[in-house]
């Protein structure tokens, strides 16, 4: 028996006849796993543009407040609300649906539409060789694998707390088992607005901003809108909200037999396989590379021949200097890393980094003052530095430094740009002979070479150069000697 097509007709009868979904006959769930998408939503009709394709009534959402553990134990809806939260309390809730109700659940056919664990993967899923197809892309350090463990640690704590035959399921909730729940919520959930909710408010709650007041989200798991795929530049529908259900709506015509996509955020490829487990092998709207502050510091070591104790310094002066905190109204512009997006925009930090290092390395003799000295000097720079790129300007070599920086980054890819992805009977044979994952990490990396890539002209687009003399001139206050200019060399790119 194909369990697949079993369990959706169980799910769709469950719609209708238990959930009191209100279900469009322009629409149907189908089979996609040929093409590696699982269960889909598809017109079988046109839809007009704001036509409603679904409307789910709040009783028939899975969150803290309507799970049946809230009806059975009332005393822990407070304590779920207020204090577990409702990532951790929506954890809890679908153990205790799914291993002590069982079958009696209200959410059983709901459960069984859901990817087994075997056909998950989030990052969280890979093991560490397959996580070694994504060097260099920085959404490693974003798996949360320790934060996983200790969550996971609490809740077994608070599921024996709760004691009774809930107590005896912590017993086989297992490290496993919790990534596969929570790896659910993270994929399919969405944050649902609750108004009025029932609890105990501080005087410091009660802020005069009425947006706010009565008003929280809670993380919800709504069945069908979770069966629609999501694609960052197909997206043709989106969910609504009003006080007594959540509609699914189109947001343009949708064609006979188009698939109905929604859209999780604006979110890159590398989070999206990170969150839910698949690429856009077109690579997503809103995809970036990031540039690392160590290739920024090796380029401008190498490129000016400085030290690296002395940028060291420089960057610290940045962090804590009061004076230059209120220049850049606190703003924090020394980060680990630069995001660079697809469409070639930059984070405004790096420029202003990149503009206020080149300058100070080029200054003569600076790192032979004393700290107090230092200072001074590199309080002016930020001053005059912010002033030119506030005024749409930057200099000769901060546009050939930051491309520099950028190809000191694309050097931490083994792809190329040459290196392209592109839909092939040579990706098809790799998907059919199981390796989805790899091909998946190489389209990440691509997704942000191409994004890297995109930045490359960015600061030399964007704003008018003028010569470093000029601005250096500005910031010591005096014109250069004939020695100084002729060793402020104007950079180039290597061929």
């Amino acid at each position: 028996m194909d369990y697949f097509a079993r369990n959706t007709e169980i799910f769709v009868d469950w719609l209708e006849k238990i959930a009191k979904i209100k279900v469009s006959p322009k629409i149907k769930i189908k089979d996609l796993r040929s093409s590696n998408q699982g269960r889909a939503v598809v017109a079988i009709q046109k839809l007009k543009k704001d036509e409603t394709l679904f409307e789910v009534p709040r009783s028939s959402i899975l969150n803290v407040a309507t799970s049946k553990l809230i009806r059975d134990h009332p005393c822990l809806k407070e304590k779920f609300l207020n204090e577990i939260g409702s990532w951790e309390g929506l954890i809890v809730c679908i153990l205790y649906e799914m291993e002590v109700l069982k079958e009696k659940s209200q959410w059983a056919p709901y459960f069984k539409v859901w990817n087994k664990p075997k056909d998950m993967n989030t990052l969280m899923f890979w093991d560490n060789e397959e996580l070694e197809f994504l060097q260099p892309s920085l959404v490693l350090e974003r798996i949360g694998e320790n934060e996983a463990k200790e969550m996971h640690e609490n809740i077994v704590k608070l599921v024996k707390q709760i004691g009774g035959e809930f107590a005896k399921a912590a017993v086989h909730f297992g490290f496993d088992e919790f990534v596969y729940i929570a790896s659910i919520i993270l994929s399919y959930s969405f944050d649902v607005e609750i108004q009025d909710r029932n609890t105990n408010r501080t005087e410091e709650d009660d802020s005069d901003d009425e947006e706010t007041k009565g008003e929280c989200y809670l993380k919800s798991m709504i069945p069908l809108a979770d069966t629609l795929n999501a694609d960052t530049r197909k997206w043709n529908a989106n969910l609504t909200y009003d006080s007594g259900s959540l509609k699914m709506i189109a947001v343009r015509d949708i064609e006979e037999n188009e698939q109905v996509y929604n859209i999780y955020g604006e979110h890159p490829n590398s989070e999206i396989l990170r969150r839910y487990g698949y690429v856009e092998w077109d690579g997503s709207k809103y995809d970036f590379g990031e540039v690392l502050l160590e290739n920024i510091v090796e380029t401008l070591r190498e490129t000016f021949n400085v030290g690296k104790e002395f940028l060291q310094n420089c960057m610290d002066i940045l962090r804590d200097n009061i004076t230059i905190q209120e220049l850049l109204e606190g703003e924090d512009i020394v980060l680990n890393s630069y995001d660079c997006y697809l469409n070639g925009e930059l984070l405004p930090q790096s420029i202003v980094l990149v503009q206020i290092l080149t300058i100070l390395c080029q200054i003569p003799d600076l790192c032979l003052l004393d700290k107090k000295k230092l200072e001074r000097q590199v309080e002016r720079a930020v001053k005059k530095c912010l002033q030119l790129i506030e005024g749409g300007r930057a200099t000769d070599n901060c546009s050939v430094t930051w491309q520099l920086c950028i190809r000191n980054r694309l050097a931490d890819y083994s792809l190329q740009k040459s290196d392209a992805l592109k839909k092939s009977s040579e990706e098809e044979d790799s998907l059919a002979k199981g390796k989805l994952r790899k091909v998946m990490a190489q389209r990440v990396l691509q997704s942000e070479i191409e994004s890297l890539w995109a930045c490359d002209e960015t600061i030399s687009r964007d704003y008018q150069i003028i010569p470093d003399q000029k601005l250096l001139t500005n910031v010591l206050k005096r014109k250069l000697t004939r020695d100084e200019e002729n060793s402020i060399k104007r950079l180039c790119l290597p061929k």
